[in-house]
């Protein structure tokens, strides 16, 4: 699921926007994300649950389709956070060398959305993370090939993850061909978990299964 797509605060968006642009060439399968760390594919539906500190918190997340942005076939994901009263709208695409960009965006609040194109396209997620990269505008990779144990959820394990921290020192775990599966709230004992995947074209429950 794309998770780190949530951006929420219009100062992250400065940041990527002046920081992270990139040029990027589009093919006819911009849409179609292989890049394995967004997540398992477009049809499904993530929902991840608060424990700790953040027990009352919920998030979902899923595609909805695809969208032109400036002549690129992106495809539009939404996502909804009990936290903050949040929702938000992103278009992403992957580029021919497999790397994620966010080329359109709307917080839900702005009366349109912010439509930055292919030409200034934002770079989300390489194709091939290391230590030091920054992804989703503002979580460092801090480890590759990380273990993440047995969710509180009862999912996982999840092993070769990406270990990142955001700037506010939060810790945040992406897991290949899930997306982010758990995040720590610095000082708090408290964060979320992804509860469970659910495919939208049958409401079936997806047991995620240790890779």
């Amino acid at each position: 699921m794309i998770k780190g797509l949530q951006l929420g605060l219009a100062i992250v968006l400065i940041t990527m926007m002046t920081t992270l642009l990139h040029a990027a060439e589009f093919g006819s399968n911009s849409a179609n994300i292989s890049n394995p760390y967004i997540g398992p594919d477009n049809t499904a539906a993530f929902i991840h649950a608060g424990y700790g500190t953040k027990n009352m918190m919920y998030e979902y997340g899923h595609t909805v389709g695809t969208d032109i942005v400036d002549g690129v076939k992106c495809y539009r994901h939404i996502s909804i956070r009990t936290e903050f009263a949040e929702y938000n709208e992103s278009w992403v695409a992957q580029d021919t060398s497999g790397d994620i960009y966010f080329l359109k965006y709307w917080d839900g609040e702005d009366p349109e959305p912010v439509v930055l194109g292919k030409d200034n396209a934002v770079l989300l997620l390489p194709a091939d993370p290391q230590v030091n990269d920054v992804i989703f505008g503002d979580k460092t990779v801090l480890q590759i090939g990380v273990t993440v144990p047995q969710l509180s959820t009862g999912l996982g394990p999840f092993t070769n993850c990406l270990k990142t921290q955001e700037t506010d020192g939060d810790i945040v775990y992406y897991a290949p061909n899930v997306g982010e599966v758990k995040k720590e709230y610095a000082g708090e004992v408290g964060g979320y978990e992804l509860k469970e995947i659910i495919t939208t074209d049958s409401g079936t429950r997806v047991v995620v299964i240790p890779f």
